[in-house]
Formats: C-alpha cells, sequence, structure tokens
C-alpha cells in the first residue's frame, strides 16, 4: 500500500493534482482566462465584441490580429501540505481574414504529470527459502505532450457560426520504477537487523506524436437564446518507448504502439442573453476515454472519463465613447466535474466556484482578464482523502491591424 507520497510540481505546467498519477497526466482545463471566470464555459465568449481563443466557433470576431497568453497561479492543499505553482497554459495568435473569417494558431500542454511516490513496506515480511525479506518501491516520472493547433473561425450567415480545430500533439516523458529488497534477521538480543538485499531499475523514456480535431458551432436561435455543441476527437497517437533494465545495463528494443481513438468529447451549451450587458450560460461536457495497454499509463492507471457541468454568468459595463476605456465586465460560476476510473471504482468529484473580470481598452484592441476558481476535489485514493486548490489565471490579449490596409 502506498502510504507515503511526494508529488513535485513543474513551473512548466501548473496543474498538478490527484489526477496526475493515473493515464497520461492531468488535463489542461484552463486555456482561455476570460470565460474561467463564467464558471469554465468553452463554447461561447463572455467578451463583448470579441471571440474568445477557446471557443473555436467565435474567433471570427476577432476585429484585430490578436496575440493571447494565459498564464496560471495554483495554490494546492493536499493532506495539510500547501504547494504553490505557476505556468502558461495557452499562448495563441488569431488572424481576421475577412469580416466573417479568421486562422489562429495555439500552442499549450496537453497532458502533463510529475511525481515522486514512495511505496514502503518494509512492515510486511515474506518468507522465501528460509529467509524473511521486505522491499520497498520508488515510482518516478515527469512530462506529457503538447498541442500545436490550427483554428478555422467563420460566420455561415447570421445565424450560424462555426470553427474547426486542427490538433498536432507532440511530448516526451522519462519513467523510473525501483524496487529495492532487503534481508531480515534478528540479533543476539531478539532485535530486527534489516540489511541490504538487492535493487532492481527500470527506466523508460516515451516519445509521443499524434492528431486530432474539434469541430465547433452556436446556432442563434432568436434575439435571446444560441445553441452551441463541439465535439473533438484525440487520435491517432503513436507512442515509441524504450526500457533500460538496472540502471542502463541492459536496454530494450524500441516499442512502438499506434492508437486510433484514445478519447472523444461532447459539449453541449445554451446562451440566455438578456440584454446587450448580462447573459447566463449553460454548458454540460461528456469526456470518454478508451482503454489502452496499462505499461503506457502512469502507474498502470486507467484514464477517467470525465462528466462536467457548468453555469456562469456575465455583466458588461460599456464605456459609449471613443475613449480609451471600452468596457469592464464582471464574471462569475459554478462548476461540477465527475471523474469515473475506466477499470477500477475510483470516483473523483471536483466543484468550486468561479469569479472574474476583465477591461478592455485601446477601442477593443486590448485587454486583461483575470479569473479566480475556488475548488475541492473529493476521492479516497493512496490514503489520501481530498483536496483544495484556488488557481488564478490571468490572461493578456494583444491586438494590432497587421493586416488591414490603413486609409
Amino acid at each position: 500500500m502506498i502510504n507515503i507520497i511526494f508529488i513535485l510540481f513543474s513551473f512548466i505546467f501548473s496543474q498538478s493534482s490527484i489526477l496526475s498519477i493515473s493515464g497520461f497526466g492531468e488535463s489542461n482545463f484552463y486555456k482561455n482566462s476570460a470565460s474561467l471566470g463564467s464558471g469554465q464555459i468553452e463554447l461561447f465568449s463572455t467578451s463583448p465584441k470579441s471571440g474568445s481563443p477557446s471557443a473555436i466557433a467565435t474567433i471570427w470576431r476577432n476585429r484585430f490580429t490578436s496575440v493571447n497568453v494565459s498564464n496560471q497561479f495554483q495554490n494546492l492543499n493536499i493532506y495539510g501540505y500547501n504547494f504553490f505553482t505557476n505556468g502558461i497554459n495557452l499562448l495563441s495568435i488569431s488572424f481576421p481574414i475577412s469580416k466573417d473569417k479568421a486562422v489562429q494558431f495555439s500552442i499549450n500542454p496537453q497532458y502533463w504529470s510529475q511525481y515522486s511516490l514512495n511505496e514502503n513496506n518494509q512492515n510486511e515480511v515474506f518468507k522465501f527459502d528460509g529467509i524473511n525479506y521486505s522491499y520497498k518501491s520508488h515510482y518516478y516520472g515527469r512530462g506529457g505532450f503538447s498541442n500545436f493547433s490550427l483554428v478555422w473561425s467563420q460566420r455561415f450567415n447570421k445565424k450560424f457560426e462555426f470553427g474547426i480545430r486542427f490538433d498536432n500533439y507532440f511530448g516526451n516523458k522519462f519513467q523510473s520504477d525501483s524496487t529495492f529488497t532487503y534481508n531480515i534477521s534478528l540479533n543476539s538480543e531478539g532485535e530486527d537487523i534489516i540489511s541490504p538485499n538487492s535493487m532492481t531499475i527500470t527506466n523508460s523514456t516515451h516519445h509521443y506524436q499524434g492528431h486530432g480535431f474539434e469541430f465547433s458551432g452556436n446556432y442563434i436561435i432568436n434575439n435571446f437564446f444560441k445553441l452551441g455543441f463541439s465535439y473533438s476527437r484525440l487520435g491517432p497517437l503513436t507512442i515509441s518507448r524504450k526500457k533500460y533494465f538496472t540502471a542502463g545495463l541492459i536496454r530494450s528494443n524500441k516499442i512502438i504502439d499506434n492508437i486510433n481513438i484514445l478519447n472523444q468529447k461532447y459539449t453541449f451549451g445554451l446562451k440566455y442573453k438578456l440584454n446587450d450587458n448580462f447573459g447566463i450560460i449553460t454548458e454540460a461536457k461528456f469526456k470518454k476515454w478508451e482503454s489502452v495497454d496499462s505499461e503506457l499509463l502512469i502507474m498502470k492507471s486507467q484514464h477517467y472519463n470525465q462528466d462536467k457541468y457548468s453555469l456562469g454568468s456575465y455583466y458588461h459595463l460599456i464605456e459609449s465613447g471613443d475613449g480609451f476605456f471600452s468596457s469592464f465586465t464582471i464574471r462569475s460560476g459554478l462548476f461540477l466535474k465527475i471523474f469515473k476510473n475506466l477499470e477500477s471504482a475510483d470516483l473523483i468529484k471536483d466543484y468550486g466556484v468561479t469569479l472574474g473580470s476583465s477591461f478592455r481598452y485601446n477601442k477593443n484592441a486590448n485587454s486583461i482578464n483575470v479569473s479566480v476558481i475556488f475548488g475541492k476535489r473529493e476521492y479516497d485514493k493512496y490514503s489520501i482523502q481530498n483536496e483544495q486548490y484556488i488557481d488564478c489565471v490571468l490572461g493578456i490579449e494583444v491586438g494590432e491591424k497587421w493586416f488591414i490596409r490603413k486609409k
């Protein structure tokens, strides 16, 4: 039984939790610093007269060449220990092609983990060939893969807008599993004497290369309601790995695994726009994983299917003049995520409250967004129950008319 856990966090990818030590690691949930404040919505934009880099059907609304950077700061509490991390979650740049079309290039971490786990079983003694033994194991891993994507976003007509994203996944992971065995004997006073017996180390490297896509569309029902939908797929994915046994003395041949479909995601949403300044959004997301060879996964643990439900709102304070200040937005929301492991009975509930604000300036070209997430995850795994976190996500958007001829 694993009764001591050390989880090491990375400044490259700031989200780290119990979700980091299963599957391929923890997913990057935070790609849009603005919409996060409205319950972590994904399909709609909550900014006036502009799109969202993660809501791909809305990117065509950006009238400027826009550069977006999103950075997360996290304070995570596990078992009374606090961990502070930070990292960049998204870097994107979008270009308007015409008044109804735009393209976007972006890069973001997709799945990442860094962990160090000790499994201490020295209190458990087994006997072999008349000799008493005990053992302990150590598991270390670091890495994952990122996504470089290309998006085409367009307004088809006055009622319908859509976006198509093509993904290219790439990355590496290093993993080391160690087992130490000990002899147990009694001295003349009847006390246990523990002495090292053997050590086995297996190091492995994983290289990831794959593709995926997403289609998203929003349909205006009337002046008040808008319906949203998206479908995404991760796959095919190729994983090349090598194993090095006992500190590199023996090396295996390259093993190549091809996975046709890794996961699929369906998202449905409804936006109620009371007026030009105030709106309410609700969304439901369902992410389903395919079972893969456990040798490819962290701790040989399968992924978690995810059901997510979000409720958010926003309110715009819009400046009517032509001054430097364009608008100020206040956002709030709730979310609930339920993670169910593919093979075991493990269940994780993740829920919380979101708050956010932003202001746009320089004729709506630039913006600064801040969102705060207060969340809690409930689970019982590796002798640990629950974790609490506070995430602050800061986003900066810089816009310029690079491809529009000035009169």
